[in-house]
């Protein structure tokens, strides 16, 4: 079963949104170092095609070095849907069966689908989905602009500060 609910914000994102109740916060909160994780030496071609282009797209600090196992599952799974469905593909999506020869569902209908549906839940966890990454918070610093001064604050925002143009 899934979870309830919107993920909860990290504690550093709560204090920079000035959370005013103190007994919503967590102290003690794990904070993993911003290493990224070593690429398995026994991963396929595929696999590590997939975990290169993450590793390279994402930034620094997102995927950490604690985050090997899962970053590892996602790109095996990745790898194990592109091959099914290649196989899919050129098999198509009925196939005569073995015992009455009659026309069943492809098997690999449900590895493709599997696999996807590993991609997907993986893909959430590490932040690699645009949904996912709607509720990504970079940290401001000298790497990472203040980009509400490049582009000014989100419409929501103006209008609480009353900034809002035509209102």
């Amino acid at each position: 079963m899934g979870r309830r609910g919107p993920a909860p914000a990290p504690t550093k994102v709560k204090l920079a949104r000035g959370e005013p109740h103190r007994d919503r916060l967590n102290f003690r909160e794990p904070m993993p170092r911003r290493a990224s994780p070593p690429m398995p030496r026994d991963l396929d071609p595929a696999a590590r095609a997939v975990w290169r282009r993450v590793v390279r797209e994402m930034p620094a600090g997102v995927i950490t070095a604690v985050d090997g196992e899962v970053l590892r599952c996602y790109c095996e799974a990745a790898s194990r849907y592109a091959s099914a469905a290649k196989l899919l593909a050129a098999s198509g999506a009925l196939v005569r069966g073995v015992r009455h020869g009659d026309l069943i569902k492809n098997p690999l209908h449900q590895v493709v689908r599997d696999n996807a549906d590993a991609i997907r839940l993986f893909a959430r966890e590490l932040g690699l989905s645009p949904s996912a990454r709607a509720g990504l918070h970079m940290e401001i610093s000298p790497w990472f602009p203040d980009i509400d001064t490049e582009i000014g604050l989100p419409p929501r925002l103006r209008m609480v500060a009353g900034q809002l143009d035509g209102a």
